[in-house]
């Protein structure tokens, strides 16, 4: 455990204890006095001192070692005497040990001068030295000298010794206050800890290092992990000894106590370079003990390395490849274990760019060194860019620096780096670059500058800023039709297909004003216009055609008034697009007087309403009962069911009854538009069960707050309902409790409830398929195509009927098809 942990003075001392009581032989003994040599190493301790002088001092009845147990006394305590003699409180034990066993020599023989002289000489260096009991030492001195005098002689102590007992003793009264404050039986707390610091300060500024060292190791006792003590030892030790074997013990005892703090590993490798010393195998292995050692931070390792890479630069320039190695294992070090760290100080690469440039004087090592740099999550920031460029402007290359920058000034560098760096052009260009440079540099990076002059004045005038954003919230937003049409009229495709297909672009003159009827080229209402363009896009005969021109004429009329018709609703009512809206149904047209086999009709107007369509048109616009049935299978059937029950009571005050529009849709062109969902506090709920009602749905949710109206989904062409459904709310706050519901069940499934959110941009359908989807955007119409969609609607619900034809034969032109025509057309199919 030693061997890993330094022991406590407690633990050293019972295990020596042990070893003495069970050693028999002197080998036993050779064992103990290498244990004493390890323990007194780990922490500076009084009594471990003097247990030692008193084991060395048992050696002395051991009548084999002679005179060599005596001199080994003689250095055991002359070892305590300099590692605690100046302990003010507990070095008299130590000093009272020692002249007291010389005593015993002198006493055994009274005739041997030497050791007469051997214990005066301990007594004056004791009564020279600043302890606490001095006044006994000198009145035992006192003694000594009487007895050696003999009785007739009144004893002498010298005047020098005299002398120096005064001045220890004004050091003891003038240390007693700092005595007192680290006494031993003091417990190891912050207070300690300062009064040792304070303790410290005060020897080093008197200028006895002895008595500075002697504190270090007392405090170091005490508080045996605080990293800064022991640096501060070593530092004191390195300045004022300048003794490199007791600077690197220090170092060894530091590291034993913090082995996790690279600063030590650091300065413990940089130590080992002092005064020529440097031994490159034991700097290999001191930084080889530093990586295992458990360091636990980026910064501790990269002060190891860096230690390391100081020591093989010193080495010299022949052995540029070993310092090339160790910076390559650096940096992948560093990579590999903490990936994320960033050296803003560029500390290790700078490091290797200059030795690469001036060591080993090879220019594009040095440049690759940066560029990897750059590569790497460190170019995010400023001081990478700005580093390569001051090396390549120091060693000349302003070619390369002047790249550099141009890679660099538009990338959106972190912490405001791009404006940096952009002035940082500016300044190399002024300083090293030409009139044509500069400019070139200033028209790159003057939207950059102009955009960050404008934050820095936005974010210094803030009431400012709040009043135009304030502004910006009141002005009048587009609407998304008024931005459709604005997109239509800048659109010089569509005004091409709007003017081939007769159409009157929107806004081709300019938004009529408020209260003012627009006008055409030729002065006539725009609905006369809208008029005209219909007729000729669907080939209605003039009142004078033959044959039937009676009944032209009729149908002519009927169809220019049900257009102005059209144009004034449509002008009156904008149409709202977005989820859930369904378009006004517009008045059928009147059929042909004397139409074909009704059953054929009906196919054959079908295919006619969509050969009929024009390419350019909105097939959503032309079908909105196509949408509905889409959008909102519940509304469909359910609607139309409601709408004929009285079709008949509708029509009758209409005229005689249509041949091609059937009841429903009859009765639906006169009670006037469908039902319309704004999907306003309206919740979507999936997840239903194929048997779940809208009143049983109603009341679970009704918990929630008002529930005004509730849809589910059918399939149009089984009739049961396709698991999911509307539910809309009379507030906001009811709409949140239901999405908040944690799980809700209904019918022992699990309901899903989120808020229903109407796709922009257009008039698709309710649903997720949005635009892209199809035309109907709807869950049900993924592949459908536009035709496939017209199909659906005529014979769904058709509110929209075919115009009637006239037949109308003209001598040298192509005959119009019939619907006979086109029904074998069909049957050709």
């Amino acid at each position: 455990m030693h061997e890993h942990y330094p022991l406590t003075e407690q633990l050293w001392l019972e295990w020596l204890q042990d070893e003495i009581d069970s050693a028999d032989s002197s080998a036993g003994k050779k064992q103990i006095e290498q244990l004493f040599r390890k323990a007194v190493q780990d922490y500076l301790s009084v009594p471990i001192w003097k247990a030692y002088m008193e084991f060395a001092k048992s050696s002395l009845t051991d009548p084999t070692d002679g005179d060599s147990s005596v001199q080994h006394f003689r250095e055991v305590c002359e070892q305590a005497l300099t590692a605690a003699g100046l302990h003010i409180t507990l070095g008299a034990s130590l000093w009272n040990t020692y002249r007291e066993h010389e005593a015993q020599l002198a006493a055994a023989d009274p005739t041997a001068d030497t050791q007469q002289q051997r214990v005066g000489q301990l007594y004056q260096r004791q009564l020279l030295v600043p302890l606490a009991d001095a006044a006994q030492t000198l009145q035992g001195y006192r003694q000594w000298e009487a007895q050696l005098a003999g009785a007739t002689q009144p004893p002498q102590v010298p005047d020098h010794v005299e002398q120096g007992f005064k001045k220890a003793q004004q050091a003891v009264s003038l240390r007693s206050e700092h005595e007192a404050m680290v006494a031993s039986d003091k417990p190891a707390d912050e207070n300690l800890l300062a009064a040792f610091l304070a303790y410290i300060k005060y020897e080093e500024a008197k200028g006895d290092p002895p008595h500075v060292q002697l504190l270090y190791e007392r405090a170091l006792a005490a508080f045996p992990v605080t990293t800064y003590l022991w640096q501060a030892y070593a530092n004191y030790m390195q300045d004022h000894i300048k003794v490199p074997a007791a600077t690197q013990q220090i170092y060894t005892r530091a590291l034993r106590n913090c082995p996790w703090v690279g600063s030590l590993w650091a300065n413990a490798l940089r130590a080992l370079e002092l005064h020529n010393a440097f031994d490159e195998q034991q700097h290999t292995s001191l930084y080889s003990s530093a990586l295992q050692a458990g360091l636990q931070t980026a910064e501790d390792y990269m002060e190891v390395v860096l230690a390391r890479l100081d020591g093989l630069r010193h080495m010299g320039t022949d052995r540029m490849q070993a310092l090339r190695q160790g910076f390559q294992q650096g940096a992948e070090l560093m990579q590999t274990y903490f990936p994320e760290y960033m050296d803003r100080s560029l500390r290790l690469h700078a490091y290797w760019a200059d030795c690469e440039l001036h060591i080993g004087k090879d220019a594009t090592a040095a440049e690759a060194v940066w560029e990897n740099v750059l590569r790497s999550p460190m170019g995010r920031y400023i001081e990478p860019s700005i580093a390569y460029v001051t090396m390549l402007v120091g060693s000349g290359n302003h070619a390369q620096a002047r790249h550099v920058f141009k890679r660099g000034y538009a990338r959106n560098l972190e912490e405001k780096g791009q404006v940096f760096l952009c002035e940082a052009w500016l300044r190399f260009e002024r300083e090293h670059g030409t009139a044509d440079s500069y400019a070139e540099a200033c028209r790159k990076v003057r939207p950059f500058l102009e955009q960050a002059a404008a934050a820095a004045a936005a974010a210094a005038n803030t009431e400012g800023t709040a009043k135009a954003q304030a502004a910006a919230k009141k002005a009048k937003k587009l609407t998304p039709e008024e931005m459709k049409k604005m997109r239509q009229q800048a659109d010089p495709n569509y005004q091409a297909k709007q003017a081939a297909a007769g159409t009157p672009t929107p806004y081709a003159d300019g938004p009529s004003k408020k209260g003012k009827k627009a006008k055409t080229a030729a002065g006539q209402p725009e609905a006369a216009s809208v008029t005209a363009s219909k007729a000729a896009r669907h080939k209605l005969p003039d009142a004078g055609s033959k044959p039937g021109g009676a009944a032209s004429t009729h149908m002519a009329a009927q169809t220019a008034a049900q257009a102005q018709a059209d144009q004034s609703a449509a002008s009156n009512n904008k149409r709202r697009q977005g989820l859930g809206f369904a378009e006004e149904q517009p008045q059928p047209k009147r059929a042909k007087p004397t139409p074909p086999d009704p059953a054929a009709a009906d196919n054959t107007d079908s295919v006619q309403h969509a050969q009929q369509a024009p390419a350019n048109s909105n097939p959503q616009e032309k079908l909105p009962s196509s949408k509905v049935v889409d959008e909102q299978p519940s509304q469909t059937k359910a609607g139309l069911q409601k709408q004929s029950a009285a079709p008949q009571a509708a029509g009758a005050s209409s005229g005689p009854p249509r041949r091609h529009q059937p009841a429903a849709a009859a009765a639906a062109a006169q009670q006037g538009p469908l039902a319309v969902f704004t999907d306003e506090c309206t919740a979507f709920v999936r997840g239903l069960d194929n048997k779940v009602t809208e009143a049983e749905l109603k009341q679970l949710l009704a918990a929630c707050g008002q529930v005004k109206d509730v849809r589910l989904v059918m399939d149009k062409a089984t009739g049961r309902p396709k698991g999911f459904g509307y539910v809309e709310f009379g507030s906001n706050s009811a709409l949140q409790k239901a999405v908040d519901l944690k799980d809700p069940e209904l019918h022992g499934r699990k309901m899903t409830i989120m808020v229903s959110k109407p796709p922009s941009g257009g008039p698709a359908g309710r649903g997720r398929g949005g635009p892209a989807r199809g035309f109907g955007g709807g869950r049900g119409d993924k592949g459908r195509s536009i035709h496939q969609h017209e199909r659906l609607a005529v014979s769904a619900a058709p509110a929209f009927m075919p115009r009637a034809v006239a037949k109308k034969t003209d001598v040298g032109k192509t005959p119009t098809a019939t619907n006979a025509d086109f029904r074998q057309l069909l049957h050709k199919k």
